[in-house]
């Protein structure tokens, strides 16, 4: 509700201001501590006072902000950790400062603009899309807040935003400076491109033993086999336990009688749904009147309503969804259709309704022999909990008296594995781990060699015990192991620079006056001649790498020069073709974009000066110690 009327109120620039000072209607619970409090308060600001209560229910109301967003529960010690407490309370001087100010320069909010401004929010609408006063007191009800308290908070609102567009129609940016900007991002150059890779520079020498060893000793760090650890997992689950053949006849019917509902499914319907108010009967029967004699659905919607097509899908809902939701008359209605089509008009206390069937979904029924299977797998493995917890009562009393992870398995016929395995899953005689241990990798790699077997419940019911007996440091490989990636690192490194030779000679060609294409088919290179390309679309112009974007807009036009290839493996020859500025009359759209974010940047400024102003005129003080009991009650004690 409170984020609609934020809708309400104009620019952006006047938000950025306002804050969250319409979300701070809602009022909360203040604790005892404050109770005898009186009027002391927190912060002066000239011969206004912002009082313990005002505060904290400013500060209760941020909090609760805070945990719808994040989806969790915020305390005041976590909050006060990240300084909410502080821009709370300037948030609080802000709107009093210019509440204050705006009142000497004889600036008021009407009652016709707060009277337009409530009756604009979609939150405070009916079914038929007009201001309801019951839906309007309902919602104040809802946040904690009197008509009266929401109608005097609105109203200085209003008065600070005349304030406020007073400064916002100023448009403090010039046109000089936003076009020297314009023309500077919007920059656009092309270049031609050779590309010179490392495999196609023909071949070059091979290494000699000395020099691999040679290699093998400045990169002996590269060439380290992983850290591994011996780890031991045994798990048990009720899937591995159950006995679906001991599942008798009865109990299958009597599971399938409690599970009915997942296999059993009711007839469907995709719907929109269109309503209208409780006296617009006719309103409704022309709706339909309309689209049978041949009017597009979504132009009779946007004349007719408020509504976009998007906003009307109520998607699969079944008879006893629209019955429970309406009336029975009114899922009759959607249910009568025997094919995707328009509902007659039907009422329900909200109203008249139309709902559009898109498509039908035919009821899904599975009998009893086609779920036997897996009915009784799943019986068994619920019937198996008993027996898995009993085993784990046992294991846990036998690691009490200190048996061994394998004594446990052995004796408790658990599966149990062991393997030599680095981090990454990577067994020390070859291959990938598989299995309880691949399933369990992150949490047994965790323990320490030092550690008590770790026992954790699974997800399924299950458990599984865990336990590191040996730990393997990193080793040297050695160097006949590791003599063939050393050779192919080698050649790779010799082809590189045989291509970085070849590029700097087309690059000395082409500064001479060489053809570019000339140089392209007789050295095998790759040629591109490139399309305009901004300096803001470097980074997003799939043309050429943002490396190579950068050094374009480096160079003046007709230069020449070589720069390693993005992907490692060549260079490129870049030729500097021809450039162009920004033209705000031709990308009108964009200017003005531009023209908005630098109007407001700089507004945001001088709206920034302008408060510290209005702070340095009037005087601000903070009681920081009744600020701290505020902040922490608890402590204040």
């Amino acid at each position: 509700m409170l984020s609609a009327i934020r809708g309400t109120l104009g620019s952006f620039v006047v938000l950025t201001l306002l804050g969250l000072l319409i979300a701070s209607f809602a009022l909360w619970g203040i604790p005892d501590l404050f109770s005898n409090t009186g009027g002391r308060a927190v912060v002066t600001i000239g011969d206004q006072e912002i009082d313990v209560v005002e505060f904290d229910r400013a500060y209760g109301q941020r909090l609760r902000q805070m945990e719808a967003q994040f989806g969790q529960v915020i305390d005041r010690e976590q909050a006060a950790a990240i300084g909410i407490p502080q821009q709370v309370l300037q948030q609080l001087v802000s709107e009093r400062s210019f509440n204050m100010h705006a009142k000497e320069l004889g600036l008021r909010g009407s009652n016709r603009q707060v009277v337009t401004t409530i009756h604009e929010v979609e939150a405070f609408e009916g079914f038929d899309g007009r201001f309801d006063r019951t839906a309007y007191e309902n919602q104040l009800a809802q946040a904690g807040v009197t008509p009266g308290e929401f109608e005097t908070s609105l109203r200085n609102d209003l008065m600070r935003r005349q304030l406020v567009e007073a400064l916002v129609a100023a448009k403090p940016a010039p046109d000089a400076l936003a076009k020297s900007l314009f023309r500077y991002r919007n920059e656009s150059r092309k270049a031609t491109i050779l590309s010179v890779s490392a495999q196609e520079v023909g071949t070059v020498d091979l290494p000699t033993e000395d020099e691999l060893r040679a290699a093998f000793d400045v990169e002996k760090g590269r060439f380290m086999t992983p850290a591994y650890k011996v780890v031991a997992v045994a798990e048990i689950s009720p899937a591995s336990v159950a006995k679906p053949d001991e599942v008798t006849d009865e109990e299958l019917e009597e599971g399938y009688a409690a599970r009915l509902a997942e296999f059993q499914t009711p007839e469907l319907r995709d719907v929109d749904l269109v309503s209208f108010g409780v006296n617009d009967k006719e309103l409704a029967e022309t709706f339909v009147s309309r689209i049978e004699a041949g009017e597009p659905f979504d132009t009779v919607l946007s004349d007719m309503t408020d509504f976009q097509p998007d906003e009307i899908a109520l998607g699969d809902m079944s008879h006893s969804d629209i019955e429970q939701d309406y009336n029975t008359k009114v899922a009759d209605a959607v249910f009568a259709l025997t094919e995707p089509g328009l509902s007659a008009p039907a009422q329900s206390v909200f109203g008249w309704h139309i709902f559009r069937v898109r498509s039908i979904t035919e009821p899904v029924n599975r009998p009893l022999d086609q779920v036997a299977n897996i009915l009784r797998q799943e019986i068994a493995e619920e019937k198996a909990l008993d027996a898995v917890y009993d085993v784990s009562v046992e294991a846990e009393e036998m690691l009490a008296r200190g048996a061994g992870l394998q004594e446990i398995a052995t004796n408790l016929q658990l599966v149990f594995e062991q393997a030599t395995v680095s981090r990454e899953g990577l067994l020390q005689t070859g291959g990938v781990v598989q299995g309880a241990i691949s399933r369990h990798l992150s949490d047994v790699w965790a323990l320490e060699i030092d550690e008590p077997v770790m026992l954790e419940p699974t997800d399924d019911g299950g458990f599984t015990l865990m336990d590191v007996t040996d730990e393997i440091p990193p080793q040297q490989r050695p160097f006949i192991e590791v003599q063939d990636q050393l050779r192919e690192n080698l050649i790779a490194e010799r082809q590189l620079a045989k291509a970085g030779e070849k590029a700097e000679e087309l690059a000395q060609s082409l500064r001479s006056g060489e053809p570019i294409a000339t140089l392209a088919e007789t050295a095998g290179a790759d040629l591109l001649e490139t399309d305009w390309i901004t300096r803001s679309g470097i980074g997003r112009s799939n043309q050429v790498a943002p490396i190579v974007g950068r050094l374009m807009f480096q160079m003046p036009v007709g230069d020449v020069a070589v720069e390693r290839a993005a992907s490692g493996d060549g260079y490129v020859v870049v030729r500097l073709d021809d450039k162009k500025p920004g033209n705000p009359q031709t990308d009108a759209a964009e200017y003005e974009a531009l023209l908005d974010s630098l109007s407001t940047a700089m507004l945001n400024d001088a709206l920034v000066q302008y408060e510290s102003a209005l702070r340095k005129d009037y005087g601000v003080e903070v009681n920081t110690n009744l600020l701290q009991q505020v902040i922490n009650p608890q402590g204040a004690l």
